[in-house]
């Protein structure tokens, strides 16, 4: 188990907003689901952590085209 903290929420909801400004509204959905959920100090599986940190990072170094995520 992982706690987010509130920069990881934050930049997950950064993240959302830029994927529903570029039309992608299931990921925009997935982040900002995933920044609103989780409670202040909540534990989270690791593995649905890794898989949103990854996402994550590959868009703060690719962008969204090309990204893997499309």
């Amino acid at each position: 188990m992982i706690t987010p903290t509130e920069h990881d929420k934050r930049e997950w909801s950064r993240f959302a907003v830029a994927a529903y400004a570029t039309g992608l509204n299931d990921v925009g959905h997935r982040f900002s689901m995933a920044s609103a959920m989780v409670a202040k100090e909540q534990a989270v599986p690791r593995e649905w952590y890794d898989a949103l940190m990854k996402d994550y990072r590959d868009w703060l170094v690719f962008g969204f085209y090309p990204h893997p995520l499309v």
